[in-house]
């Protein structure tokens, strides 16, 4: 849309018009996949997603493309929910953290090799629409061959938005936190890096090392997580990934080798906050409300990408480019300190919580009424 010459602000809608989508495909898709289960609902949410990639090839933007990312958005939203939920309940307590931080790591790779596919192929053919949709329909093929079944799932308890933030608050703000500090960076990380002067690798380099630092971390975080309290783990990434947004706010003369080594650490404390708020979430409910945290969590976390790209530009311009990471840091430091303040007033999160529990309708397994 940029190389078409139409307006960042148009762009913007097209982006924004991605996560509506993601947002209310959060909402409603969760019935169809208690309905459907879950290796048909993955099957149908990737069709759904093909379908508008590669319709969207066929017409001219804006109009056409923001009206597609809208429902790329459900079906990828549909896909996020049915993945996540599916490790969710089959992964004991005791093994979420690892088992989702595996999960997060094949995403961020995922992520970050499919960036450098621009400059393999021409922007304006439908070349990058094929090979989006080569990868969304070949997902299909795994999931059907597989020999482990899908998880059974019992009678869905019902779980909505405002249910998790009364319920469990702390996850309800891990994931809200998350959106809002990811959808900033991944907005406003590239303005960052231009307005202080980085060539257009440094700039790609910024952006790369501080995915790899969000891969690199997953598994050791989430190890922790299961090892210890989960609040526990929260409160030091948000003291953590405070720490690293004051240093690269406030020490702007420093060399970039330095400038790299702190953002992979940025990274790593950035982009495990949504993995740790949907594990810890799910530890206070049984395997009847899993796949609805799973969508209440991705609600949460898209609406805090919706907001967070229009916030960070303010403190920028207080700031300057580096006024990105003093609004990450406030959001670390309100988030630490919810943490600090439900471990205080709470007792130690119960050990029932961290016991293995089965998977199937009518589990006399008991789990806390709040965090």
């Amino acid at each position: 849309m940029t190389s078409d010459g139409f307006s960042s602000l148009v762009t913007g809608f097209s982006y924004s018009s991605y996560y509506a989508g993601m947002m209310l495909g959060a909402i409603y898709l969760e019935k169809v996949i208690h309905s459907k289960g879950h290796i048909r609902s993955f099957a149908m949410f990737a069709a759904i997603s093909s379908t508008t990639i590669m319709l969207q090839s066929f017409f001219d933007p804006p109009i056409p493309w923001i009206i597609f990312r809208f429902f790329t958005g459900a079906g990828v939203a549909g896909l996020f929910i049915v993945i996540e939920s599916w490790l969710l309940l089959m992964a004991s307590p005791k093994t979420r953290g690892a088992v989702l931080s595996i999960y997060m790591i094949a995403l961020y790779c995922a992520q970050s090799i499919g960036q450098f596919g621009i400059n393999l192929v021409q922007i304006n053919s439908v070349m990058p629409f094929n090979l989006s949709l080569i990868f969304c329909t070949a997902s299909i093929i795994p999931v059907c061959i597989m020999r482990a079944a899908a998880p059974t799932l019992a009678e869905s308890e019902y779980i909505n938005v405002f249910y998790i933030m009364k319920k469990v608050p702390l996850g309800f703000f891990c994931h809200l936190t998350a959106g809002l500090a990811l959808g900033a960076f991944y907005a406003v990380g590239p303005i960052y890096a231009s307005k202080s002067g980085f060539s257009l690798l440094e700039i790609s380099l910024v952006m790369a090392v501080a995915i790899l630092g969000g891969m690199a971390l997953q598994w050791p975080i989430g190890k922790l997580s299961d090892l210890f309290q989960r609040r526990h783990i929260i409160i030091l990434v948000c003291a953590g990934l405070c720490l690293i947004s004051c240093s690269i706010a406030f020490f702007e003369h420093i060399s970039f080798s330095l400038l790299l080594f702190l953002l992979f650490l940025f990274g790593g404390f950035a982009f495990t906050i949504y993995p740790l708020g949907i594990t810890y979430t799910s530890d206070f409910f049984s395997s009847a409300g899993i796949t609805g945290v799973t969508a209440a969590a991705l609600l949460v976390f898209g609406f805090g990408c919706i907001i967070g790209p229009s916030v960070a530009p303010l403190f920028l311009a207080i700031f300057g480019p580096t006024g990105l990471f003093v609004y990450i840091a406030i959001l670390a430091i309100l988030l630490g300190i919810l943490a600090i303040y439900r471990q205080q007033k709470l007792p130690p999160q119960s050990e029932i919580t961290k016991e293995p529990y089965h998977i199937h309708p009518g589990s006399t397994a008991k789990f806390p009424e709040n965090d």
